[in-house]
């Protein structure tokens, strides 16, 4: 098998190209040696004239070249065949050492060596035998998103354009062994190499850190595979339509986010709590609400984070004061120009009386030193603060900062949510439609039936697939609902460590659906709860016995005698 321009046999080609010389070079050297050795006398031992034969002649220069000689043979050599066969040493050791520096050169031929490269990129994705997501992009959060997926066994390919994260693939020391390919990803040849255009491939992630990159590969992506699920992260809002256009089905921003669950903790402590139990891996229901000042609050850097989180909170009813340490015609009322790294800054924007900070610099350095700075003149003032770079994470969680915020994992935790439980998206746009009375019965629910487990997410489909059991039961008549679905499938007296957040029929949606709904065929149900409790409920929802049990109560080992379902047709 070839990639779709040849790039499979090229290799073979090049090094035969590159090495076409020194082999006719050599194979000539012995030519011209064994031919030599055919026709130059020699005596035998009782005087008479001989010539080598070809066999001996063959045999004589084969190890002539590459030992310099093990005797001479068959009989002892004439002056005339020890001259030839110095003249033969001489040219078969000098064309073997061009041969060989020769082919060391092609090796360390950059060219030579992008072509082995992506041969086995290709090789790799082609062994592939399950459905996989090409990862587009391998920065904080395409390692994050890979390392994650590779966690739960989902298999996945990394393109990025330089070196050092290709080779950062294979040091992260993955779960599985993932293919890799350095090159552009803008580049359809680049894409097509790393198995877009396979039917394996179930989605790209763009995480390229290029929003103009990450537009072409959505275009790419929605030409060249118009099945596959397209993920991009967007750091510009001008660049979101355009994605869009393209066809991107999900499009993050990580600002937009932040800005969005920061409202979401300063109006709704509870919900926020959901939120990160929800969409942070390793996480549990027990925290504690912490309602943030409704104050007044600063923000700190007018780039496109500060203006998000400006327009946000403006947007939520809270008085916003701008830092900006470079002035311009475009700056709002009442901003503060200054080095936010100085104290006459924060005092200027009177940090002393502000309830909550957010400096929004793309420099790390400078917002610790502006945190700081701010901590100094107003302790119990709230600081969230953005953090660029990962490995700055140590000085992040040794600084008095209450909330650092990570871009790049924000993008990961909103790429694996979509990945993992797409239905969550419904739920928690709606949630935030709620008051705090509801978020909070909900989060008390989660730690009654959760506790301090971590918190999975999980979707059922009520069809053929994937509840086979349910359906064939719909289709009886009987009765199915969210309540029975909720039972212990060994012990139907006993709840599932689980709690419903939707249930979607089509375009309706219903929020936290209660035990008496009965679900119909096709209905997606999204719940959380204990890992274990996901295998629980999916043998409930395919199992005749087990879901006849946990309706009626009966335990029997017999097939329930509901009308079997049509066998599905085969898959191509």
């Amino acid at each position: 098998m070839t990639t779709p321009d040849g790039r499979a046999q090229r290799g073979v080609f090049l090094l035969l190209r590159r090495l076409r010389v020194p082999l006719i070079v050599l194979i000539s050297a012995y030519a011209v040696a064994i031919a030599g050795f055919t026709v130059v006398p020699g005596y035998h031992p009782n005087g008479r004239p001989w010539t080598m034969d070809f066999l001996h002649a063959v045999y004589f220069v084969s190890f002539l070249g590459t030992t310099i000689g093990l005797g001479e043979i068959p009989y002892p050599f004439s002056d005339a065949q020890r001259l030839w066969a110095v003249l033969s040493i001489f040219t078969t050791v000098l064309s073997w050492l061009y041969g060989i520096g020769a082919v060391f050169s092609t090796l360390q031929d950059p060219l030579f060596r992008r072509v082995l490269h992506e041969n086995r990129a290709a090789a790799g994705v082609r062994r592939l035998r399950e459905r996989f997501y090409l990862i587009c992009g391998y920065d904080d959060s395409g390692t994050l998103v890979a390392r994650e997926l590779a966690e739960a066994e989902v298999r996945i390919v990394v393109v990025d354009s330089k070196t050092s994260r290709v080779d950062a693939v294979e040091i992260d020391s993955l779960r599985m062994q993932v293919p890799t390919l350095e090159g552009d990803a803008s580049d359809p040849r680049t894409l097509s190499l790393a198995g877009l255009g396979s039917p394996l491939c179930a989605g790209v992630v763009a995480l390229t850190g290029d929003d103009a990159v990450n537009v072409n590969i959505a275009l790419a992506a929605r030409l060249l595979n118009p099945q596959a699920e397209i993920i991009c992260a967007a750091r510009w809002h001008h660049k979101q339509p355009e994605m869009a256009a393209v066809g991107a089905n999900h499009i993050i921003n990580p600002f937009d986010t932040f800005a969005e669950r920061l409202v979401l903790a300063v109006q709704s402590p509870s919900l926020h709590v959901i939120y990160e139990a929800l969409t942070i891996q390793n996480a549990n229901a027990m925290g504690t609400p912490r309602p943030l000042p409704l104050g007044r609050w600063i923000v700190c850097g007018l780039g496109p984070f500060g203006r998000t989180v400006r327009r946000n909170l403006e947007r939520a009813g809270i008085e916003v004061t701008v830092i900006e340490e470079h002035g311009d015609d475009e700056l709002p009322d009442g901003c503060i120009t200054g080095a936010p790294t100085r104290s006459e800054t924060w005092r200027a924007a009177n940090v002393e009386t502000a309830g909550g900070v957010v400096v929004c610099s793309a420099d790390d350095t400078v917002n610790l030193t502006a945190s700081l700075a701010a901590r100094r003149l107003n302790p119990s003032v709230f600081i969230a603060s953005r953090q660029n770079e990962r490995r700055n994470s140590p000085m992040f969680r040794a600084a008095p900062i209450d909330l650092a915020v990570l871009s790049g994992y924000i993008v990961a935790a909103e790429v694996l949510r979509i990945i993992r439980a797409p239905q969550l998206s419904y739920f928690l746009r709606l949630a935030r439609q709620q008051k705090e009375d509801w978020a909070h019965d909900l989060l008390m629910a989660m730690r009654e039936h959760i506790g301090d487990e971590t918190v999975e997410s999980w979707s059922v489909t009520l069809d053929r697939d994937g509840a086979e059991a349910v359906v064939a039961a719909l289709r009886a008549g009987r009765a199915v609902r969210v309540g029975d679905l909720m039972k212990a499938p060994d012990n139907r007296d006993l709840r599932l460590r689980a709690v419903p957040l939707l249930l979607q029929r089509g375009q309706d949606k219903v929020l936290r659906p209660e035990d008496d709904v009965t679900v119909a065929e096709g209905d997606r149900l999204l719940l959380c709860g204990r890992a274990i409790a996901s295998s629980r409920m999916r043998w409930t929802v395919r199992d005749d016995t087990v879901l006849a049990y946990v309706l009626d109560g009966v335990a029997s080992n017999r097939r329930v005698p509901w009308p079997s379902l049509p066998s599905l047709p085969s898959k191509a």
